[in-house]
């Protein structure tokens, strides 16, 4: 397709700018530019989750048309399963975790911090689908209640994390049985969601109501859903939610379900736009990426200015002594020591002058500036830094909610550079990449949005 082709040699170039203006950048800051280029590797996502039986293994034989994921009303995979298809030339096969994030041609090096534990549930299914040519699915364990990383092994909600910053888009299924009740889904989308994706790539869905009694029965679950949702995102505004139930193509449906036929078609088409949605999603992530760091710069130089001025003031008070100590400070040695015998405003005044005088008075102004030097090192310093740390948010105004969202993607990452590399971060032009992070956006990034 056209708007394919397009699209690929839209992010290629995106990919090679980013690569060729910000690596330098990055590096200078020690951040990892990981986060933003992952998502232009490889296909469109999109990643299915829920709570176990939901019907998201149903749902997704439903959509290839084929039975490729076991089903069943409790528990039946504990893995996470990406499912694609096969290269030309190649024959369906299945890939261990291990293999899969090793593989550089592949977005999933992310995961390799969460260890052999999630190799050995996580693989890759290649099978030879017609919607697998356009994007992959990745099919997830379901969620559980009163389950830790100990039970599981491994960090579930990290893993999700990672992949929904993956995704293009990310189904959430829930079922009329357990409506948004289970304890990590009520994590999923209080935090581990919110900080990974944006909300537009998100489709909640409940499903399974042919399996509620009467309509009464679905309203409540479906009130249920609501009041739920309103409690873990935090808003009184409910997002959209799709009603559907699983059926093969062709089927009649579930007597009672007919009005949602429709709905559930249209899901359907939903999923099929994450190619056209990877667009969006990848210069989201650039954008965001970029504007994070030059949100750190501005934190970063913020500290740097407000040392700058608090060595100012107190090289001005050490200059102001260091010039009183060398006109008057052999004077008032001689008035308490009896030495020098003579000072440098009395060689001055009696016309003289001799150059001997003035070895005390420069010794004694360079030896207040040294001292007001070990002042700013050992004390000034030490104490600003600790008043900064303990006050971080101080350094940023918050001038829109979207710079207050950011401020809390990379609060920990300024509070490191101050704790670890505080006196660096005063030598660097913090100003200067600003202004490049802000040509950038401005400029680089804006030509390739609007060739799309």
């Amino acid at each position: 397709m056209k708007d394919e082709k397009a699209a690929k040699a839209l992010i290629k170039k995106l990919d090679k700018l980013l690569r060729s203006k910000m690596t330098p950048i990055y590096k200078r800051y020690g951040v990892s530019m990981q986060n933003v280029l992952t998502p232009l590797m490889w296909k469109p996502l999109v990643l299915v989750i829920g709570n176990y039986s939901s019907g998201k293994s149903t749902f997704i034989n439903e959509l290839l048309d084929m039975p490729v994921q076991r089903t069943g009303q409790a528990p039946t995979d504990d893995s996470f399963t990406i499912l694609t298809c096969p290269a030309e030339g190649e024959s369906e096969e299945e890939i261990p975790g291990g293999t899969i994030v090793s593989d550089e041609r592949l977005p999933f090096a992310p995961l390799r911090p969460f260890g052999e534990r999630l190799f050995s549930h996580l693989r890759m299914k290649k099978v030879k689908s017609p919607i697998l040519e356009n994007f992959a699915i990745i099919d997830t364990p379901g969620m559980l209640d009163s389950v830790t990383e100990k039970d599981r092994g491994y960090d579930y909600l990290g893993v999700v994390g990672e992949l929904a910053r993956m995704a293009d888009l990310i189904i959430l299924m829930f079922d009329p049985h357990k409506a948004g009740t289970i304890k990590e889904t009520y994590q999923a989308i209080r935090s581990t969601l919110p900080g990974s994706t944006g909300e537009d790539r998100v489709l909640y869905v409940l499903n399974r109501i042919d399996e509620c009694d009467n309509v009464p029965d679905l309203v409540r679950a479906y009130g249920t859903l609501c009041w739920n949702l309103s409690q873990m995102t935090g808003r009184k505004d409910i997002p959209r939610i799709y009603l559907t139930f699983a059926a093969k193509e062709g089927d009649v449906p579930p007597q009672g379900v007919e009005s949602w036929v429709s709905e559930r078609e249209e899901l359907k088409r939903a999923v099929e736009t994450a190619p056209t949605m990877r667009i969006n999603h990848v210069f989201q992530e650039a954008e965001r990426g970029v504007r994070e760091l030059d949100l750190q710069a501005e934190a970063l130089a913020a500290f740097k200015n407000g040392f700058g001025a608090r060595v100012q003031k107190a090289l001005k008070i050490g200059l102001l002594v260091s010039l009183l100590v060398f006109w008057f400070g052999d004077m008032l040695l001689k008035m308490a020591a009896g030495f020098p015998k003579t000072t440098l405003l009395g060689s001055l005044f009696s016309g003289a002058f001799d150059d001997k005088v003035l070895v005390f008075p420069s010794l004694a102004a360079l030896l207040i500036l040294g001292l007001t030097g070990l002042v700013i090192n050992y004390f000034i310093f030490p104490r600003f830094k600790k008043n900064t740390l303990e006050d971080l948010d101080s350094l940023i105004p918050f001038e829109t909610a979207y710079k207050r969202d950011l401020w809390g993607r990379v609060r920990h990452r300024v509070s490191n550079c101050i704790e670890e590399e505080g006196y660096k971060q005063v030598w660097i032009g913090h100003s200067w990449y600003q202004r490049r992070l802000k040509k950038f956006l401005d400029k680089d990034i804006g030509r390739l949005k609007n060739k799309w």
